[in-house]
């Protein structure tokens, strides 16, 4: 393989939830994601996608994931995704998350510079927010 050839274009999570349609919800609500496809088109869906800015998520039941992949060794209740997520203005996205979620992360600032704050969507997984703090001059 000559990896200097390959070209990654996008990386989409796909999430493992309970209720898509709640996720969807959820994700659309405190975000301010939009549906951008499911399956069906309509009802109780078993795996959508949502999308804002150049960012996609998907979500998907456990039994659609293993009617797709039957390999996979997945049991209900345990979510297993930690999503990092890079931002710019984290004090408006704080400030428009507080009050609709608790946070699992209160806003810090790390060793590495960034300042972070962490939440859990309501199947468990966490999403760290994280801003770069200025550069002093």
């Amino acid at each position: 393989m000559n990896a200097s050839s390959i070209s990654f274009e996008s990386l989409s999570p796909n999430l493992i939830v309970a209720n898509v349609n709640r996720s969807v919800q959820f994700y659309a609500d405190v975000f301010g994601f939009t549906l951008v496809a499911s399956v069906p088109d309509s009802g109780s869906l078993n795996w959508a996608m949502v999308q804002r800015e150049s960012v996609t998520i998907m979500f998907q039941t456990l039994a659609s994931i293993q009617e797709d992949v039957p390999s996979l060794n997945l049991k209900a209740g345990s979510a297993a995704m930690t999503m990092y997520i890079k931002v710019k203005n984290m004090d408006n996205l704080l400030s428009g998350v507080r009050g609709k979620v608790p946070l699992a992360v209160d806003l810090r600032t790390t060793f590495y510079g960034a300042r972070e704050f962490a939440i859990k969507d309501p199947d468990g997984n966490v999403l760290m927010f994280a801003e770069d703090s200025p550069k002093e001059l």
